[in-house]
């Protein structure tokens, strides 16, 4: 008889033990119908039961390893995703804003200030105020 419970501790194992003699004494003293009816219903259960057995499972190994790729590398894939998001609107929004210093500098280069304007103190409060507009 195969066993579908698989205990973690030695104290689980033993209590599955005397549980399943318990049961198996139990059932030698019911009648005919019951027996049936449960033995349709265990049938229908097997049925429905999923083999969860397919995993490899190299001492627990194999069956660890697939657990931490549901567990932990969703998640990180997740936060490596979010990540890329932030630094590609990071960078591209930098671009753009080397952009249009580029701009305000090739318009004061393209321009015919003397060179004493760009020295002018006040000449940066005037550079400040006109990008803003």
């Amino acid at each position: 008889m195969s066993t579908y419970f698989e205990p973690d501790n030695q104290e689980e194992l033993l209590f599955a033990h005397k549980l399943r003699n318990k049961l198996n004494a139990a059932s030698a003293t019911l009648d005919k119908d019951t027996a049936e009816r449960l033995f349709a219903a265990r049938q229908a259960a097997l049925a429905r039961h999923t083999n969860t057995a397919g995993v490899l499972s190299l001492a627990g190994f194999g069956r660890n390893a697939m657990n931490f790729g549901a567990d932990y590398l969703r998640p990180m894939l997740a936060a490596l995703a979010l990540l890329a998001f932030i630094f590609c609107g990071d960078y591209f929004g930098s671009i753009e804003h080397i952009s249009e210093l580029e701009e305000v500098d090739s318009g004061l280069l393209a321009d015919d200030l003397p060179i004493n304007a760009y020295l002018d103190r006040g000449f940066d409060t005037w550079l400040s105020s006109s990008a803003q507009r």
